[in-house]
């Protein structure tokens, strides 16, 4: 009795901490007949990032949970004998609840009801201000390709010259937290984003604004931006994309140190997912090559050497459900960035600059276990590491002498 009454505290205090673990959210609602609580219906939630369907039963208060849902699209199936049977569209956003709430009829003429209107994404226990946002309406907007930029889509944060930091509210860019995959990517003290993920394959983006939060150290004035990546499906699919932003297509880029260039960018990308076992294994796997290349540079001094970035970054996930009730997901990055010709003062021969080479990597394993619609266990393992150095574009090449005088 004792190991059992040890077991269930277990339980319950990972299920308390799941959703500062996972990278998932959760689907509820409250089934009724006629404004009655409708116990017993049967609730069956399909999605095309999900290898296996997710089943649960309403309580005999009529409600429902579906915890721990990987993040995306969902097609909800009620059925009761005697009932009719009624379909349903919600989205599970990273780190949210949403609400589906559904009243069913009496078995008729008609066998079925499909319910075309999508669920409320009002939070009706949180009064902090938090959206999320698809991979589709990322690539829809007019911003650039690295994760730093998603800070322009929030309302009232300052994106000035510090790009790897914005003030929100007029408060400090130093209470911002930024995670990637669940990963804290901040720089401790300073609030900057010292990671540059891409965003061609992120699933979905979490913000959360205006609410202090006792996770990371998250204050009222801050942000927390959180990303889910992409997953693999049941079917192929795979995208390949050349995109170009000459100098020509805008005006003139000044520094802010009295210097002038001319910047050219190229970005390559490549992703492909699909299933290894079909309901059971999914992969998903991308490659991303962006260049950066300024021409005609120059300072007081005149001209300076061109300046180049290259960086080459590749990303694997899987995806496993075992059984209904079992989420497992493992995913890492590797990116490698070189810099040279990059940092020269106003006043500083060509001869003089500096570059930079760049890693970052990023590892995470993270499962569920969803015992019932009240009990589940959730774990998570990250591994964020991003090393690296600035040295001088040119060395010289004279001998120093130890002879004594």
């Amino acid at each position: 009795m004792r190991f059992r009454i040890s077991l269930y505290a277990m339980v319950a205090l990972l299920c308390c901490t799941a959703l500062l673990a996972q990278q998932t959210g959760s689907i509820s609602g409250k089934l009724t007949a006629d404004g009655q609580p409708l116990p017993g219906v049967t609730v069956e939630a399909r999605s095309n990032v999900l290898p296996q369907p997710r089943v649960t039963v309403s309580e005999s208060n009529g409600e429902y949970r579906l915890p721990a849902l990987q993040p995306g699209t969902y097609i909800l199936t009620f059925t009761l004998g005697g009932m009719q049977t009624v379909t349903r569209k919600a989205e599970a956003l990273l780190g949210q609840n949403t609400y589906a709430d559904v009243s069913m009829g009496v078995a008729g003429v008609s066998e079925s009801i499909t319910v075309t209107a999508e669920a409320t994404l009002v939070d009706k226990e949180s009064t902090a201000i938090q959206v999320g946002l698809s991979n589709a309406q990322i690539q829809a907007l007019p911003i650039a390709q690295e994760y730093k930029d998603l800070q322009k889509l929030i309302p009232g944060v300052m994106v000035s010259q510090d790009l790897v930091r914005g003030p929100s509210a007029g408060g400090s860019g130093q209470d911002n937290v930024y995670l990637f995959d669940g990963v804290n990517v901040t720089m401790p003290l300073f609030g900057v984003l010292v990671a540059e993920p891409a965003t061609h394959d992120i699933a979905q983006v979490n913000i959360v604004k205006g609410g202090a939060k006792a996770i990371d150290f998250l204050r009222a004035g801050g942000i927390e931006m959180d990303s889910v990546s992409k997953s693999g499906t049941n079917k192929f699919t795979g995208q390949v994309s050349y995109q170009v932003l000459q100098h020509g297509f805008i005006a003139d880029q000044k520094g802010t140190v009295n210097s002038r260039f001319q910047q050219d960018r190229t970005w390559t990308t490549l992703n492909l997912g699909g299933p290894i076992l079909p309901d059971r294994l999914f992969f998903y796997g991308s490659y991303y090559r962006p260049i950066y290349t300024r021409n005609t540079q120059e300072n007081l001094y005149g001209g300076l050497p061109d300046f180049k970035s290259t960086r080459n970054e590749e990303f694997g996930k899987l995806t496993l459900t075992p059984t209904q009730s079992i989420l497992l997901n493992g995913s890492y990055r590797n990116s490698h960035r070189v810099d040279t010709g990059d940092v020269f003062s106003s006043n500083q021969a060509g001869t003089t600059g500096f570059g930079s080479e760049t890693h970052l990597k990023i590892a995470t394993l993270e499962g569920s276990w969803v015992m019932s619609q009240n009990a589940f266990a959730t774990f998570k393992f990250t591994d964020f590491r991003n090393p690296g150095t600035g040295h001088p574009d040119n060395f010289s090449n004279a001998t120093v002498s130890t002879a004594a005088g």
